[in-house]
């Protein structure tokens, strides 16, 4: 995410495409929430296909994106210069997730803006809906860091790397049933609540790291395993009759979005090849975490104060549109411009 993802980073390093493809998922995470909030499936149909569309690649696409920025900030530095700006990115997602959590329960479930009602957010005891992917973020930035020497061995392999990515889809065939440890369940996965736990994303942040560090572009064989992956998720949703399970992840969920984020891949590269036209969205993607917490503050006060209000997917894109102006005139008045 920028605040943590992109922390340490020298502009002379940052690199456009990235954050292009970090602005595309923001958009579309922001629009899949402005449904969830403000729409209704009865009512308008069509939304389903767009949030589950939405729901398979977002955060895939964050982790992919956050190894990605982890390779040129992190394990491109000796472990001494990394680890404390890894730690502070780590707290940076780890704050953003008890303001957006706490904003949920007080705004959303009417809960008192009092310590009994915060203090289980910090001790994660109570991990609030809409807001769990941001601590998910900070777990992940933890992993990062104890698997730090694992992790620049691995890419500096890229066959290697490639394969053992593969091998961590494994994770998937943990025993969610057996977690009821909040803490743990938000690490490894439960079935006690909806969580992202990054032990079954990890493969995308190790993707992103092989990514960043051997600049791939477009590639015959990331797009044949992609295509691959993809088709063996829809195979399984044609046969199941249903989506395969998102909260806990189960294989074909993880691996459902290879294709889809491989094209937003390719789609940024083209995009950084136009200067200035898509700066919008190169700001959100400088600006990840400020846009995820902000947008979520202003959904979940105006789903409060406007609990009837109801969209569809047009109504919905205009209103996402809104959050995304009021986010970006925030960023735009307290960012310093370089000269």
């Amino acid at each position: 995410m920028s605040g943590a993802a992109a922390a340490g980073i020298q502009p002379k390093r940052r690199e456009r495409a990235i954050d292009l493809f970090k602005g595309l998922l923001i958009v579309g995470m922001v629009y899949c929430h402005t449904l969830q909030f403000f729409s209704d499936p009865v009512v308008y149909p069509s939304i389903s296909r767009w949030i589950d569309f939405f729901n398979l690649i977002t955060f895939s696409g964050f982790v992919f994106s956050f190894g990605y920025v982890s390779q040129l900030a992190y394990y491109s530095k000796p472990f001494r210069s990394a680890c404390p700006r890894m730690l502070v990115a780590a707290l940076k997602t780890l704050l953003a997730f008890y303001v957006s959590g706490t904003a949920f329960r007080v705004f959303h479930d009417g809960a008192p803006l009092q310590w009994d009602t915060i203090r289980p957010i910090m001790l994660l005891k109570d991990i609030p809906g809409w807001s769990e992917f941001l601590v998910s973020f900070t777990y992940l930035m933890v992993l990062g860091l104890v698997l730090f020497v694992p992790l620049r061995w691995l890419s500096g392999r890229k066959w290697l790397g490639f394969l053992a990515a593969g091998l961590l889809l494994a994770g998937t065939l943990f025993p969610y049933g057996a977690v009821h440890v909040p803490q743990l369940g938000l690490l490894v996965g439960t079935r006690d609540f909806a969580s992202f736990p990054p032990v079954q994303y990890f493969p995308y942040y190790l993707l992103g790291i092989l990514f960043a560090k051997y600049r791939i572009r477009f590639d015959w064989l990331v797009l044949a395993g992609s295509v691959l992956a993809t088709g063996l998720f829809a195979a399984n949703w044609r046969y199941a009759g249903e989506l395969p399970s998102r909260f806990p992840p189960s294989l074909f969920w993880i691996i459902g979005a290879a294709f889809i984020l491989n094209g937003y891949y390719l789609l940024a590269r083209v995009l950084e090849r136009i200067p200035y036209a898509f700066g919008f969205l190169e700001s959100m993607g400088r600006n990840v975490l400020l846009y995820l917490v902000l947008s979520n503050l202003l959904i979940f006060t105006v789903k409060s104060s406007r609990p009837d209000l109801l969209v569809g997917s047009g109504g919905g894109l205009l209103y996402a549109a809104g959050w995304l102006a009021v986010c970006g005139f925030c960023s735009w008045i307290v960012t310093k411009r370089t000269r």
